[in-house]
């Protein structure tokens, strides 16, 4: 299945390195894959991660003119799941190295917490042994990139995630979740 998956990715990479900007103000589309969970490896696995960047609009410069995301980060083990919508601010290191800090709210599908007198202590231990237990479907999600220019469409990068409510939005568990991956990323014309 993920050797489909990524058939179909590389085709339709193929087909956007022709292409114009599909409209809606995107500037960029990103790719990558990422390692979940890092801290308490109970959601190991590989994640499938995509972006949009759409033009930063007029009225964010005051805030340097960061640009508008929306990610998904999609587990290929059935763990947990995430969407973020956030804003991305971009620095140029030289004319083909530039970092990237980004911060959003996440929302996720996964375990919240854990209720042995619901599911029965066997069922919960499993559950608290395999999932991480994230407290609230809303996580709070800050971002670190690093990005080498390959022309000047394309780009190889890594990147690191951090998604977590840090007790504001969520009572109770927060145990988060962290990403680390690689992603190429296309900028349309």
């Amino acid at each position: 299945m993920l050797r489909i998956a990524a058939a179909l990715f590389a085709l339709s990479l193929t087909s956007a390195a022709q292409a114009q900007s599909p409209g809606f103000g995107i500037e960029e589309i990103r790719l990558g894959v990422a390692a979940h969970d890092l801290t308490d490896h109970t959601e190991d696995g590989p994640q499938i991660v995509g972006d949009l960047l759409f033009a930063s609009p007029d009225f964010l410069e005051p805030v340097w003119s960061p640009r508008p995301f929306l990610s998904a980060s999609i587990s290929t083990q059935g763990y947990t799941n995430l969407v973020t919508a956030g804003l991305a601010w971009d620095y140029g290191f030289t004319d083909r190295l530039s970092g990237e800090f980004s911060f959003g709210l996440s929302y996720n599908d996964g375990v919240l917490e854990v209720y042995p007198d619901r599911d029965g202590p066997v069922e919960a231990q499993r559950i608290k042994d395999t999932r991480a237990l994230l407290g609230s479907d809303w996580l709070f999600r800050t971002g670190f990139g690093l990005d080498y220019a390959i022309s000047e469409q394309w780009s190889a990068g890594v990147f690191y995630e951090h998604h977590s409510h840090g007790q504001i939005l969520g009572s109770g568990r927060n145990q988060g979740l962290d990403e680390l991956g690689l992603r190429m990323s296309y900028r349309f014309r």
